[in-house]
């Protein structure tokens, strides 16, 4: 994902160079790439452990729910999921969204449970949906499950349906083409808040499979002396950041091994592209968002998985879901006088 600091437990992003504009079974189904950028929101203080990493034995943390409260699990969108024991598929305890019939208004907006993972090779997710609704178009209202990055961003719709099961059902997903990354795995509802209809979800049993190998270690960076690399000063300027006791901009240099590349999109400030560096032992990351138009770099991609980054730019901190480090890149300007660049496997671009 994404950048995760443990010790306090939150996610946040790392934007770096985007300067000018602000911050800002049978064959599986196949996961479609969401059509539109869709933004559904991250919990406002995620749990301090390494929530929904897969287990020492390779399962998803809690798939069952049978913590019986929220905690790898957690709620995203508008936060009035629930953790319940009437209607379970197995165990004591599964996930509710939405309500059963029309004595409530239906919700209005996107609502469900999420947790954090990082997809295996060869990733499938398997979970048992009980739904109900008298929504009939899935452009107002639908039950949904969806694939976020580090801020919310839908990257792809596992489902999205009105359906009525009556009872519980099995459902089966591919999500190879996600195999590595650091994602957000959410299943809920999409309300209209219409005061005559209802719209439901529940879900138990969620399994991720695959292969859970070690990566190949990164390369060495080249020579690996030349970059003056402070991944814990990093860190520490951002927790005083965010406790309050420190303010402004500060001069960053961080580097690590690279988990994820992610394609290059247009924001109001231009055009980006995205990769995440792995800064800590602990396999915490950092994603880099570089300022291509800025940048003199050849057309993106122009780094894989598995490549030795050097980072140099400015952090700021302005909420817990906008920081970062930015002016990665030699088109500075006045607020900040120390041009920065990206080293990757000892070329650099700037």
């Amino acid at each position: 994902m994404n950048y995760r600091l443990g010790a306090v437990g939150f996610a946040f992003v790392l934007a770096l160079g985007a300067c000018s504009g602000g911050h800002s079974a049978s064959t599986l189904p196949v996961m479609t790439k969401a059509k539109s950028v869709k933004h559904i929101n991250l919990p406002k203080h995620p749990v301090v452990s390494r929530r929904g990493r897969l287990d020492a034995t390779g399962q998803l943390v809690d798939g069952g729910f049978e913590s019986g409260a929220f905690g790898s699990w957690q709620t995203c969108g508008n936060g009035a999921s629930t953790i319940e024991s009437t209607v379970v598929h197995s165990g004591s305890y599964a996930a509710f969204t939405g309500n059963i019939d029309t004595t409530t208004a239906e919700e209005y907006g996107l609502d469900g449970v999420c947790q954090e993972l990082t997809v295996p090779t060869n990733g499938q997710v398997t979970v048992w949906v009980n739904e109900g609704t008298s929504e009939t178009s899935t452009a107002t209202a639908d039950q949904e499950g969806d694939i976020m990055d580090a801020n919310g961003n839908v990257l792809g719709t596992i489902f999205s349906e009105n359906a009525n099961t009556n009872g519980w059902q099995l459902r089966t997903y591919d999500l190879s083409s996600y195999a590595g990354q650091d994602v957000w795995l959410f299943f809920g509802i999409n309300g209209s808040g219409s005061s005559t209809d209802f719209n439901y979800i529940y879900v138990d049993d969620v399994a991720v499979s695959g292969s859970t190998a070690s990566p190949t270690p990164a390369p060495t960076p080249t020579p690996a002396s030349a970059f003056p690399c402070n991944d814990q000063q990093f860190l520490s300027d951002q927790q005083a950041l965010m406790n309050g006791t420190q303010s402004g901009y500060i001069e960053e240099d961080v580097c690590g091994s690279v988990t994820q590349v992610l394609p290059s999109q247009t924001t109001r400030s231009g055009l980006h592209g995205y990769f995440y560096v792995q800064v800590d032992t602990a396999g915490d990351t950092i994603e880099i968002v570089s300022d291509l138009d800025q940048m003199n770099a050849p057309t993106w991609p122009w780094v894989s998985v598995g490549d030795y980054a050097y980072v140099q730019g400015r952090q700021y901190y302005d909420s817990n879901g906008t920081a970062g480090i930015d002016w990665t890149h030699n088109g500075t300007g006045s607020s900040w006088s120390t041009p920065g660049y990206v080293v990757i496997n000892g070329t650099q671009y700037q």
